[in-house]
């Protein structure tokens, strides 16, 4: 078992353990307690884990119900929200209780977001079974929901109470769905060097993303602990997405938000490179390193369309905004740059 401490306005624990799902029950119990548990999934995780989740629960003496919502980045909306805090409210629950988020990103995120606003605040536990939301999106305490004209635009940030997550819910997931969580994998060997990526090539040769997991939970807590409210250094977690929430959001979410970061941070490295902050060579090792893991980067992209998108920003403020730049793999900076300046860059791709 890895056993990640998470510290910042609260602290809570990611536990990694092959087996733990069946185990999630005795594990909450002994470290959060509570009365009563809603299970919020989606039909695709549910059919494969809602039903070990539950019996782990009820043996552990949890009053159980479950909720399973369709799969997909339109469920993560204002009117699923609501329809949660209404559940929450009618079956009474108190902020003592847990609500479980069972599944992926847009699960986490719903979830979440329910779980920092229902009476100001409840016991909220991310049960990550995607490898992008173990790598990333369950920890930070980021969440939110989409408004039609762009993603994650009313959220929080409020840590879970734990994060419990079982990497053998991963050899489920199809290569498509896998490569969602290289993605993300990816970034973090920009950020912080190529040990993370080594290990993502030995856990696709082993099937085990155990350890790779764990770098990357490791990566991303050392982060947020130095700047948990985002207003600084957390800001570079956002490589690769400030282009790629673009391209998600123009294709109506056709595009999964894994193979949008992917193509934002070719993208994002490609202008910086046009112009002149950083080396071509780092663009065309960023690329291969891509191709590598099977993306396909060969669509091109119309900026106009995109930078009604990217000027939506929350991290735009005063008509500036800090350019993240990879310098080279490991090493990364910032930029400000006017919003005018930010047009000209991604007219460039």
């Amino acid at each position: 078992m890895y056993k990640i401490r998470v510290s910042g306005s609260s602290e809570y624990d990611v536990v990694i353990e092959p087996g733990c799902l069946a185990e999630s029950g005795e594990i909450l119990r002994d470290e959060v307690g509570g009365e009563k548990a809603l299970i919020v999934s989606d039909a695709n995780v549910a059919a494969l884990y809602l039903d070990v989740l539950t019996g782990s629960l009820r043996e552990a003496g949890y009053e159980t119900s479950e909720l399973v919502l369709p799969a997909g980045e339109e469920t993560k909306d204002i009117d699923n929200y609501i329809f949660l805090l209404n559940i929450l409210a009618e079956r009474e629950f108190r902020g003592s209780d847990l609500i479980i988020a069972l599944g992926g990103g847009v699960v986490g995120d719903l979830v979440g977001f329910a779980a920092a606003t229902f009476k100001r605040g409840m016991n909220c536990i991310q049960i990550p079974t995607s490898l992008i939301a173990a790598v990333d999106s369950s920890v930070g305490g980021k969440n939110a929901i989409n408004l039609p004209t762009a993603k994650n635009q009313v959220g929080t940030i409020r840590n879970p109470k734990m994060v419990i997550c079982d990497p053998e819910c991963m050899k489920t997931l199809t290569e498509e769905a896998l490569q969602e969580g290289y993605a993300e994998t990816i970034k973090y060997g920009i950020l912080n060097g190529y040990e993370i990526i080594d290990e993502l090539r030995t856990a696709i040769a082993t099937q085990d993303y155990s350890e790779t997991i764990r770098q990357a939970v490791t990566i991303k807590r050392d982060i947020v602990e130095m700047d948990e409210n985002d207003e600084s250094f957390r800001q570079y977690l956002n490589l690769g997405h400030l282009i790629g929430h673009a391209i998600e959001a123009n294709s109506e979410y056709g595009i999964s938000h894994g193979q949008a970061v992917a193509r934002g941070l070719v993208l994002e490295a490609r202008f910086c490179a046009l112009a002149g902050y950083i080396e071509m060579s780092t663009y065309l090792e960023i690329r291969s390193l891509l191709e590598e893991f099977g993306f396909e980067l060969s669509e091109t992209y119309n900026a106009a369309e995109l930078i009604p998108y990217i000027l939506r920003d929350k991290r735009i403020h005063n008509g500036e905004i800090r350019l993240l730049i990879p310098e080279h793999i490991g090493e990364c900076s910032m930029r400000t740059v006017s919003t005018t300046r930010l047009e000209d860059l991604v007219r460039l791709i």
